[in-house]
């Protein structure tokens, strides 16, 4: 269009035909002389919001732009007047009469127009396209923060073992190099520190077959053992390019793993993430537009790429086990992945805008030493341990999301639950220290018990000579009462500390409640203790030595009577002792878990990790020796068991015993 108007003669002076052409175009055109509009067609009209010509034609170009783009304008025509060619496009912004501005490109070169020197021009509106490449460009910055909080380590190869993207927890294990601006950095380098692919790994049979792989290696290079996940990439045409490479640190689990032996159950789910590369750079829009088919056309293709990004964004999020949740200031939940959504039995949208503290925690205002607020406040990553009325532990981490201007506008919320993994800690720690005091108490029950046996001995001598002498015999009966009291207690560390070696019998699990219910049933009902047993119709087997584990139930349910007592002396509609049993496969082991729970006084926090050192008790002196929940923990680890104790003090106890059963295939 620019070559039809270089010519000497004026639209008035062309032929109608071609004057037609110029007003009916659906490029927006006009004429300037000395920066004055001296020609405007319908599309011109339009652009600028104008149904009058005469508001048009005869005012000054530079009323209708923006006063920043004035200058740069008016210099880019007088550009045009001096060179033949046309000059390079330029964009702007036009004023509109209802006080907005639109953005547009444009066009000049030099003509003639009634004889005079004359600069013509062309608009092209491109308001949606500066729009799109805004959306385009956030959605870039958001993925790539997102990308680079995960804490697991996420490179990205080509079919060369280059790695050619890798996030900030990569970089730092593996102490890599920018690899943007590196090439050939190699992944055998820096994951195995060798010089070659070493032989048989599964993540270049990934390569070759175009089958994920997941495997667990300890890496002598990194001196840690690693989990690690190779998933493959395709292109468009589904040719194998390359793969994903997720690895964790699972070093501390292995230790945990190793330390308390087979005690490895419930091992928490890991992260198993999908993510693609951004292979296409998204590329700005600077083509001449000269129909408006074209922008929309180019409109559509971006649009496209913005969907296929957002959809491997999503499902790199919903790929992750832990919850994660996206918060607002005011910690309203904006977004949460699947497992959020299958841990609150809630969909997104259910979820979207409730407050966290409030779903979560059922406060009213927001937890104290929150560290999804710390992060707001200091714009770091924050992290904190939380236990929770339940009894479970949490470990959660919060990573800032910054705006262009370095402020906090989000925080993700990384939610996991690490009770399994503290209790195994705790519970291997106790191990330890009973081991070592069933030594002690051992020794000390074999000093002590021939002495007070001989007090007793000499406490009856006594009062068989002061019967004979008709002498007050209460001073040697109280000795003997005392001496009586001591021996129990001796014979208590000895059990304690006994090896046990006797072969266990196989018995029905019902068929041990059963008696050890007839123990204690009576006493329970005096007591008005509500007793409520859930014990499967299925015949469990479970091989055991039938005086001990009765011994052990006992204990707990003497505890908990003892609890139920203390709080409510009299009858009561919570005084209530729930007893349960279900099948569970720990570590791909048949197990049966026992739960106990009573509502009773409940333990008090900072003596929980103490109740089964020897000696140790709640209760008043001459109730209770403090050796009851000692045996029973010797006697579950000698039954290959497992004994847990949640406890909320003044609100309930509960005591889980795992205990391995015969599966029925066995006889």
């Amino acid at each position: 269009m620019s070559s039809r108007l270089k010519t000497k003669k004026s639209p008035e002076q062309a032929s109608d035909p071609f004057r037609l052409l110029i007003e009916s175009s659906p490029v927006a055109l006009g004429i300037c002389q000395n920066d004055t509009i001296v020609f405007s067609n319908a599309a011109l009209k339009n652009i600028l919001r104008q149904d009058n010509p005469d508001q048009i034609d005869g005012q000054l170009f530079a009323d209708f732009l923006h006063p920043d783009d004035r200058d740069r304008v008016l210099m880019s025509f007088r550009e045009a007047l001096e060179q033949v060619d046309a000059v390079e496009p330029i964009e702007s912004k036009l004023y509109h009469p209802d006080n907005a501005y639109v953005d547009v490109e444009i066009t000049a070169s030099q003509c003639l127009f009634n004889g005079k020197p004359s600069v013509q021009f062309a608009l092209h509106e491109i308001t949606k396209r500066k729009k799109m490449e805004e959306v385009i460009f956030q959605a870039k910055q958001d993925w790539e923060e997102t990308f680079h909080t995960i804490t697991d380590m996420v490179t990205i190869h080509d079919r060369d073992f280059n790695i050619v993207y890798a996030n900030k927890a990569a970089e730092k294990i593996l102490n890599l190099p920018a690899v943007a601006n590196t090439p050939g950095v190699k992944c055998f380098r820096h994951y195995h520190g060798t010089a070659a692919p070493p032989e048989g790994c599964p993540s270049c049979n990934c390569l070759k077959t175009g089958k994920p792989a997941n495997f667990e290696i300890f890496e002598p290079h990194l001196n840690m053992y690693v989990e690690i996940r190779s998933m493959p990439r395709f292109d468009k045409e589904n040719n194998l390019i390359g793969l994903i490479h997720i690895g964790r640190d699972i070093s501390d689990r292995k230790l945990a793993e190793e330390e308390i032996r087979q005690a490895k159950y419930n091992l928490e789910k890991r992260v198993e993430e999908r993510t693609v590369e951004l292979k296409t750079a998204i590329k700005t829009l600077r083509e001449e537009s000269h129909e408006r088919e074209l922008a929309v056309e180019a409109s559509r293709r971006s649009e496209s790429k913005y969907k296929s990004l957002s959809k491997e964004f999503n499902a790199l999020l919903n790929g992750i086990p832990d919850n994660l949740i996206l918060l607002s200031p005011d910690l309203q939940i904006m977004w949460s992945n699947k497992a959020s959504e299958n841990f609150f039995q809630k969909n997104g949208e259910k979820l979207s805008g409730q407050y966290c503290y409030s779903l979560c925690c059922k406060n009213d205002s927001p937890c104290q030493h929150c560290p999804t607020l710390v992060s707001f406040s200091s714009g770091k990553e924050e992290s904190a341990e939380i236990t929770t009325s339940g009894g479970k532990v949490w470990d959660i981490r919060a990573f800032p999301i910054k705006d262009e201007q370095g402020d906090v506008k989000n925080v993700i919320e990384l939610a996991r639950d690490v009770t399994e993994k503290v209790n195994l800690q705790a519970s291997a720690t106790r191990t330890r220290h009973l081991a070592s005091l069933g030594e002690l108490a051992a020794g000390v029950a074999h000093e002590i018990n021939n002495p007070i046996t001989n007090v007793i001995n000499y406490a009856q001598l006594l009062i068989d000579e002061f019967s004979r002498e008709n002498r007050d015999i209460e001073i040697p009966q109280r000795i003997i009462k005392d001496g009586d009291r001591i021996a129990t207690i001796v014979r208590s560390l000895l059990s304690f500390a006994r090896i046990r070696k006797e072969e266990k019998t196989v018995m029905y699990l019902h068929e041990v409640f059963s008696d050890t219910l007839s123990l204690t049933s009576a006493q329970i009902r005096k007591d008005g203790i509500n007793l409520r047993v859930n014990i499967p119709s299925k015949f469990l087997r479970v091989p055991v030595h039938q005086q001990q584990i009765q011994q052990v139930f006992l204990n707990i349910i003497s505890n908990a009577r003892y609890a139920l007592n203390q709080k409510y002396p009299g009858t009561h509609d919570d005084k209530v002792l729930e007893i349960s049993c279900k099948e569970a496969d720990l570590a791909g082991t048949p197990y049966v878990r026992i739960v106990f729970l009573d509502h009773g006084t409940g333990i008090p926090e900072d003596v929980l990790d103490k109740v089964v050192n020897p000696f140790f008790s709640t209760k008043p002196n001459h109730v209770g020796t403090g050796l009851g929940l000692s045996i029973s923990h010797g006697i579950l680890s000698e039954h290959d068991g497992k004994l847990l104790i949640n406890s909320v003090e003044g609100e309930f106890t509960k005591i889980t015993i795992d205990l391995p059963v015969i599966p029925d295939n066995e006889l």
